[in-house]
């Protein structure tokens, strides 16, 4: 029996991603998109296709293979790095590691492919070929982005022989490479950020409106890691937000300290629930990316590390492949670049697939007919000690706190 002969089948939604690499491989346009709970699932027109099967070829959960990244179960060092341009950095989520390597591909003519805003507030993949439009790449955001038509993209820009830098989650990445048969491009350099897992844009979308009418407002950019007071401090704050009021337009800076959205994404409810069985973060098929980067939230917990600055922001970088590694080794002229322990960075959790909430399902249906400050109380209350932890970080900044737990012999 051929391919023709029978029905294509995709992926189960479970364990489907959403890096929807089957439907941009797809030369028929066969498929198209169809939401969940507010995530992006793939869906065959069985009137259009034609059986070729290229979809499935594409799907990196069915086509897991071992692959020439570090599979690092005997690693002993990490990198840490921070952008030797403060400026850069303090625009960065972390320490900027990925702007350096970013700029080093646009210094080559080459394109840079991340997640930016739309002007709907949705997150989009997009490539830029400018230092001027690196900011839009710029910050984690904690949704998950849709890769649109980048993969072909990058395929086109591989073919015409430009430097390409591609930074997603460690899934997306898996899905261009898939993708690109696992074909090994000399001139493409995949950067993973280590993610927690990814909520919905729907999720999002009902947070925002809410803050929309509530403040009378008009959201149009969002910054979730301001380092306004501080880069431990941005995890306690969410929007930047632009706002417009009549025909009148301006910037307003506001902290929402007691925030409902970044309290369930840090507590792991509503994730796409392929992220709950990650396939592609510890794997032991050796990792897609040539690098992944991460915060490294815990460096100095356990060994003094002598950072002025460290309020700013660093970044933890993990070198997957020999490609990678000398590619980050021409980058290090803008970056500060020290050595740590491994076991200092697995601190961080990160490399690990979230958990699901016993109640997870109970609490998106309760959100579905609810206000977030409303599914906040109920499932995961912000805690009196979080509370009071957001308060001190507002009112004194993280520089001031480290200084002060410094002198009581306290790390922070």
């Amino acid at each position: 029996m051929t391919l023709v002969d029978k029905e294509i089948r995709l992926v189960d939604h479970a364990s489907c991603t959403g890096c929807m690499a089957c439907r941009q491989k797809c030369k028929r346009n066969a498929i198209s998109v169809i939401y969940e709970k507010g995530f992006a699932f793939p869906y065959i027109n069985q009137e259009m296709c034609v059986g070729c099967g290229r979809c499935v070829q594409a799907c990196p959960v069915l086509n897991v293979r071992n692959v020439p990244g570090n599979t690092h179960e005997k690693e002993s060092v990490c990198l840490a790095a921070w952008n030797k341009d403060a400026g850069v950095r303090m625009k960065s989520s972390s320490g900027g590691a990925f702007s350096a390597m970013a700029e080093k591909v646009l210094a080559q003519k080459g394109v840079v492919f991340g997640a930016a805003w739309d002007e709907r507030m949705n997150l989009r993949h997009k490539y830029v070929g400018d230092v001027a439009e690196l900011d839009s790449l710029r910050r984690s955001k904690y949704v998950q982005s849709d890769t649109l038509d980048t993969f072909n993209e990058v395929r086109d820009f591989l073919k015409e022989g430009r430097a390409v830098l591609y930074c997603g989650t460690p899934c997306q990445i898996a899905g261009l490479t898939s993708f690109l048969d696992y074909k090994d491009y000399s001139n493409l350099v995949k950067v993973d950020v280590v993610c927690q897992g990814v909520p919905s844009g729907l999720m999002l979308k009902k947070y925002i409106s809410e803050i929309e009418r509530k403040h009378g407002v008009k959201v149009l950019d969002a910054n979730f890691r301001s380092k306004t007071y501080g880069w431990r401090c941005g995890l306690l704050l969410l929007l930047l937000i632009l706002v417009q009021k009549g025909n009148r337009r301006y910037w307003m800076k506001r902290v929402f300290e007691k925030n409902e959205y970044y309290n369930s994404f840090i507590k792991e409810y509503f994730m796409r629930e392929s992220c709950y069985a990650c396939p592609f973060k510890c794997n032991r098929h050796g990792y897609y990316s040539d690098i992944s980067i991460a915060d490294f939230w815990r460096i100095g917990k356990t060994v003094p590390l002598n950072v002025d600055d460290y309020e700013k922001g660093i970044s933890a970088v993990i070198v997957n492949t020999e490609k990678g590694r000398a590619f980050f080794k021409s980058c290090v002229s803008d970056l500060e670049v020290i050595e740590r322990t491994w076991d200092e960075f697995m601190t961080n959790g990160g490399m690990y697939p979230c958990h699901k909430r016993k109640d997870n399902d109970k609490a998106y249906e309760f959100l579905s007919c609810h206000s977030w400050r409303e599914t906040q109380k109920r499932y995961f209350p912000y805690a009196m000690k979080a509370r009071l932890r957001t308060a001190l970080y507002l009112g004194l900044g993280e520089k001031t706190i480290r200084k002060l737990m410094k002198l009581i012999g306290r790390k922070v």
